[in-house]
This record gives structure tokens, C-alpha cells and sequence, in this order.
């Protein structure tokens, strides 16, 4: 494995939002912050020097999290909690800025029947934020999604019953272009998807998939993401290497191309997470079920180099909530 620093043309940061969990089962809290990683500072064993600054969450809103999401500023928080031996889905939203806080109506906690997906986006054209809570559970006929909406400022969830598609519960949902993306199957054909929601309509479409990979599209390692400013697939290929392929006119089919290819590490198992293009085409990921997650990729040279955050707490496993779009 190559550890050579990535080259940067000039100064540049890449803030982060990251959710550390303690490893000690008694330590009920999760832990957030806000670091502002200088990328072009020399590299070496002991990490890069990361802006950190600790999102201090009141007691009141301090919990073990379930999710965590976030969008443009506002941070969106579930977490689970028992009321007389009754089990209760919370949820409550953070504005950074502003550093106050919105509760949201609970609703009832899934089963060991049932799976719960999340996603959070904003529409330019309404102003609105909108979160999508997706409940799925298996039915005599079959598996059965209820699709439930949140709108911030708005009193209470509404169910949405017109959704033609059964979604991938996907860890979160790609937000871009004011809409939430997933992938999906077609209940009419059983052909997998893209599948958007409008967060202004609340209606579900259909985007359409790169001919090239259609008959691979069935496989479970694909994910909707936003990366360089485009909607893109990831294809894991059975995790040995990701090739990502961008949507650079969205929308339209004929622009989907494959941009690019991470290629294997050694030693280095499990999924990756592209999250940021960074300069140079650079990109940031975050490997899965490793105590030290994050990288940056050179496509070009097919180098990578290990990303140590200094002064996270120890005992703590961290994964990145987000890139922030904004600064704090």
C-alpha cells in the first residue's frame, strides 16, 4: 500500500460532521463534533492536525442515536426510548447556527419485524426541510413499505400512500436537486431503480440507470450518492474495487458516465463510502468496520493515505455523519 501524500495545488479544508460511540457499554451518550481537516498540512504518523470543535448537545438531548443526518446546517437526531414498557421513536432537529433545538411528534418503534430507513433534504423552491421515514415490514403477501413525511415547522407527520416502488433500505438517502434518491425495485416489472422523491410535490419517480450496468444493477453492493456536485452509483463489486459513475446532466440518461474507479487495498476489508471530491481528483472515503476509517484515494495514481484526526477521544469509534456544505 502506498502512503504518499496527496498532491494539493493550494491550501485547502475539508470540514466534517463526526458521531463518536464510545466502546464502553455503560457510557450512554454519543459524542458529536465539527472538524476542519487541513488537507495540504505535511503528513505524518501522528495524524493530520484537525480543527475540532465539540457540538455540545444539552443532557436533555444527549442519547445513544439510532441516526444521525445532516443538511445544510441543521443536524437530524432518532433515537429510541422506553416509557412505561413502551417503546417510542423520538426525533428532534439541531440548528447549528442558531444552536436550538425543535422536537419532533414520536412515533412508535419498529419491531424485530420490521427495518427503518431514514432521509433529510431541503427544496430550494419551498424553503421546506423534509424528513422521510421509510417502515418496512413483511406482510403475508410480501414486503410492504410505509412511506411517512415530516415537514420542519409543520405539526405533525403525514403517511404518503403514493409511492409505486419498493425502495432499498439504504442507510440514508441521497439528497440533490430537491429530492431524496434511492434505489429501488419497480413493483410492475421487478427491475431495479433509481428512485427520487420530491420534496416539493412529495411525489415518486423514476431516474433513469447507465445502460452499461443494468445487468448488474440487481447485486445488493450498489449505492445512490452525491459526490462532485453530481447524483452518482457506486458499484462495490463485491468490495474489491468501487467504480462510481456520475450523472453529470441530471436528469438525463446519456450523461451517466464512469468517472471513476477506487481501486483495492491491501489489507483494508469492507466497503468504502466515497465522500468528497477533493483537488487533484483526490477522493475522501470512509472504510467500514475499521477503528481508523478515513482515507484519501488519488484515482489517478491509485495511491492512498491513511487520514489520523488527532485529539478524538480515545476509547471511541467515530464515522462521519457528513460533509459540511456550509461552515460553522
Amino acid at each position: 500500500m502506498d502512503y504518499s501524500q496527496p498532491a494539493f495545488n493550494q491550501s485547502y479544508t475539508c470540514p466534517l460532521i463526526l458521531l463518536c460511540s464510545s466502546d464502553f457499554p455503560s457510557d450512554r451518550h454519543d459524542q458529536l463534533y465539527h472538524c476542519n481537516i487541513c488537507m495540504n498540512e505535511p503528513w505524518n504518523n501522528k495524524g493530520l492536525k484537525g480543527d475540532l470543535k465539540y457540538i455540545n448537545l444539552p443532557l436533555e438531548y444527549s442519547k445513544k442515536f439510532t441516526t444521525v443526518l445532516y443538511c445544510r446546517g441543521i443536524l437530524f437526531f432518532s433515537y429510541v426510548e422506553v416509557k412505561d414498557q413502551v417503546s417510542e421513536h423520538n426525533f428532534f432537529v439541531y440548528y447549528i447556527h442558531a444552536a436550538s433545538f425543535d422536537r419532533f411528534p414520536s412515533r412508535p418503534a419498529m419491531t424485530n419485524e420490521s427495518r427503518l430507513a431514514f432521509g433529510f433534504g431541503f427544496h430550494p423552491g419551498t424553503n421546506e426541510y423534509k424528513v422521510v421515514r421509510i417502515v418496512e415490514q413483511e406482510q403475508p403477501t410480501g414486503l410492504e413499505q410505509r412511506i411517512e413525511v415530516f415537514t420542519l415547522g409543520k405539526p405533525m407527520w403525514m403517511i404518503n400512500r403514493k409511492n409505486p416502488f419498493l425502495l432499498r433500505m439504504q442507510p440514508y438517502a441521497a439528497s440533490f436537486n430537491g429530492a431524496l434518491h434511492w434505489l429501488g425495485q419497480d413493483k410492475q416489472n421487478g427491475s431495479t431503480i433509481i428512485v427520487s422523491f420530491d420534496l416539493e410535490s412529495e411525489n415518486f419517480q423514476q431516474i433513469p440507470t447507465p445502460d452499461n450496468c443494468k445487468s448488474r444493477l440487481d447485486r445488493k453492493d450498489w449505492r445512490v450518492v452525491v459526490l462532485g456536485g453530481c447524483l452518482c452509483m457506486v458499484d462495490y463489486n463485491d468490495h474489491k474495487r468501487a467504480d462510481i459513475w456520475s450523472m453529470k446532466i441530471y436528469g438525463v440518461k446519456e450523461s451517466w458516465i464512469k468517472e471513476y474507479t477506487v481501486m483495492p487495498f491491501e489489507r483494508l476489508i469492507g466497503p468504502s463510502r466515497p465522500l468528497f471530491v477533493l483537488p487533484n481528483r483526490n477522493i475522501l472515503i470512509e472504510l467500514q468496520y475499521l477503528p481508523e476509517s478515513l482515507y484519501a484515494y488519488s484515482v489517478d495514481l491509485m495511491t492512498i493515505y491513511k487520514i489520523r484526526i488527532r485529539d478524538l477521544p480515545p476509547r471511541h469509534s467515530c464515522r462521519v455523519v457528513s460533509v459540511v456544505d456550509d461552515t460553522l
